[in-house]
């Protein structure tokens, strides 16, 4: 849940084109995790946070992927005449 949660996080991150807010969502899931270390009564996992980083940078390379696909399609599909 945390990967697909963060891939979601990634995306809508990338959906702006702005590099201030997928630097901002970066930096506020590493404050999350550090808020909640400090907060936590017991042990913190670091593999939760390992995932958050692969989930929100998978994400962003799904957006990437996604506009590149797009992009391509729309080339192939238009007729010149």
């Amino acid at each position: 849940m945390i990967i697909l949660t963060a891939a979601a996080l990634g995306i809508s991150a990338g959906q702006t084109r702005s590099a201030a807010a997928i630097a901002l969502v970066a930096a506020l899931i590493g404050i999350t995790f550090a808020v909640a270390a400090i907060t936590s009564p017991g042990p913190v996992s670091i593999l939760a946070f390992v995932y958050a980083v692969l989930g929100f940078n998978g994400g962003l390379m799904l957006f990437v992927l996604g506009l590149f696909a797009n992009a391509r399609l729309r080339r192939a599909t238009r007729v010149s005449h």
